[in-house]
């Protein structure tokens, strides 16, 4: 997840995870989704979404972080899950990427009904009324216990991939540990007043604010940080709305899902986590001095990223928690 520097901590400490990232000023290639887009209507609103696997298998639905960021960087984790067995969708949440649709979202708690209601337009969409597994990457963790918040018979098992915690105790030093790291990686000193004092409005201010914030950032999310560097080009000014993104947090800050809630809920929650996130260990530690968890995976030799930096070891990772079933086998990986 990314933290707006100087421009966060003026705002009430408002971040941008990088569940879904985006752009460097040079990007050679823009990626996207390698499948068709499909349609469900929202109201009035066309979204598009991608399926992979068979019809009649058990769905899983992947949420992305920002908020704000479009998500077919999560493309391998939906294909890992196609392979295991599930029918499984994406989509970019309303407002940004393929569903921008060219138009003004609602500010405040509203946005976040908007997502939530898109999330259970699609699951209508994809499956034939039975509850989903929902896996939801950083921010996108919060998304899936929105939603869950709202739809709770919906929901099969939750599965949280380097999470943000609902009390959000591990983004209280993220931008600093950016600081640190890209200073340590590029030998580079640099204002920190002045670099992050850039305005947040639309238009250009809020494509160039983008550029410039990811760009120094998305790199120290991963291990390897010219992987990074490397990874951040396929992204670009499509992929991300700030002002969704500062909109997302404040409206999450204004009614967050509290613990005593999730507790309510019949439905396994598993992690998967990689050991060096910058979330960690607050995030887990948090999640798991609350809630009774079925199984926690944690990686080595990865950032936020797993499934780019050690794909291997998240597809076995992944592999033991979606093909047992809810309720069997609860354990956990040191």
């Amino acid at each position: 997840m990314f933290r707006l520097m100087r421009v966060a901590r003026v705002a009430n400490a408002l971040v941008i995870p990088i569940a879904l990232v985006c752009l460097l000023t040079l990007s050679s290639a823009h990626a996207d989704y390698s499948t068709p887009a499909q349609t469900v209507w929202l109201d009035d609103q066309k979204v598009r979404y991608h399926l992979m696997g068979d019809a009649g298998a058990p769905v899983a639905i992947v949420l992305g972080g920002g908020p704000g960021f479009s998500s077919w960087n999560l493309e391998p984790v939906q294909r890992r899950l196609a392979e295991l067995g599930y029918r499984t969708a994406i989509m970019d949440m309303i407002g940004v990427g393929e569903n921008a649709n060219g138009g003004e979202l609602p500010t405040g708690q509203a946005l976040l009904d908007v997502w939530v209601e898109q999330i259970e337009a699609l699951r209508r969409a994809v499956t034939d009324e039975r509850p989903v597994v929902l896996l939801g990457h950083s921010w996108g963790a919060l998304t899936a216990l929105l939603y869950t918040r709202t739809h709770p018979d919906a929901v099969h098992r939750l599965v949280l991939l380097n999470p943000v915690d609902p009390e959000r105790r591990a983004m209280r030093d993220v931008a600093e540990q950016i600081d640190r790291r890209r200073s340590r990686e590029l030998g580079e000193s640099w204002d920190d007043e002045r670099a992050w004092e850039q305005p947040m409005g639309g238009g250009d201010d809020s494509a160039a604010t983008a550029r410039h914030q990811i760009e120094r950032s998305l790199p120290s999310y991963f291990r390897d940080y010219a992987q990074g560097q490397r990874y951040a080009e396929q992204f670009d000014d499509s992929d991300f709305s700030p002002r969704l993104n500062i909109e997302g947090w404040r409206a999450y800050r204004a009614d967050p899902v509290d613990y005593a809630t999730i507790r309510e809920w019949d439905i396994p929650i598993d992690v998967i986590g990689c050991r060096d996130d910058l979330l960690m260990p607050e995030s887990l530690d948090s999640l798991q001095a609350n809630l009774s968890l079925a199984r926690v995976e944690v990686l080595t030799g990865c950032v936020h990223f797993p499934w780019e930096e050690v794909p291997g070891a998240f597809t076995e990772a992944l592999t033991r928690i979606v093909s047992r079933p809810a309720g069997q086998g609860a354990g956990n990986t040191p």
